[in-house]
């Protein structure tokens, strides 16, 4: 077996300069030597990583977008968010390709890029899906236009910094059941 490649941008910056941008990030992370589980973390108002939910309630919070809004959105609303609002060539934090929503993450695919074990640089979703990835593989999304929400999270973080392939394999198989055919073009498709 191959050894693992952990050379990436992303940690490349963080041992180039670790009082940079990410590596400030992570050193924060590191640095504050909490425990995620406590009840005084999951009451805290940490804004970028302070979701806190099994994947049931990950599911349940997309629920509404994705069959049609509800109560708490509008038509017009819910079609803002599903619309692409940024997208880079290189995010300054990740230094990968990104697509955004208005607060949403859109559907990334860098497979074409150099494999970085465990970078997981890539969210393969529906063109109409909208949602975000949590570091170390979760990733909860709406897809109002195949009526799904979906919600995985772990009982062990995963490595990387936005959703790993096991992620990836759970996303790809609920597409299919769907009937999805391919994501073959950067998105599913049907």
């Amino acid at each position: 077996m191959p050894t693992p490649d952990y050379d990436s941008a992303f940690t490349r910056a963080i041992a180039a300069d670790p009082a940079g941008i990410q590596g400030m990030g992570i050193a924060n992370l590191m640095q504050a030597a909490v425990d995620y589980n406590a009840p005084e973390m999951h009451a805290a108002e940490i804004g970028g990583a302070g979701g806190v939910a099994n994947a049931r309630g990950l599911a349940g919070m997309y629920t509404p977008l994705a069959l049609g809004g509800g109560d708490l959105v509008g038509a017009d609303t819910l079609t803002r968010m599903a619309e692409v609002a940024v997208a880079t060539s290189e995010d300054a934090m990740l230094l990968i390709p990104t697509r955004f929503a208005l607060g949403f993450m859109k559907a990334m695919d860098n497979r074409r890029r150099r494999f970085v074990a465990n970078e997981g640089t890539s969210a393969i979703l529906s063109s109409a899906a909208f949602g975000h990835v949590g570091a170390g593989g979760s990733i909860g999304f709406a897809d109002p236009e195949a009526k799904m929400a979906f919600g995985y999270v772990m009982n062990r973080q995963g490595e990387g910094i936005l959703l790993n392939e096991r992620g990836q394999s759970l996303v790809d198989a609920a597409y299919r059941c769907l009937g999805y055919r391919t994501n073959a073009p950067g998105v599913w498709v049907r």
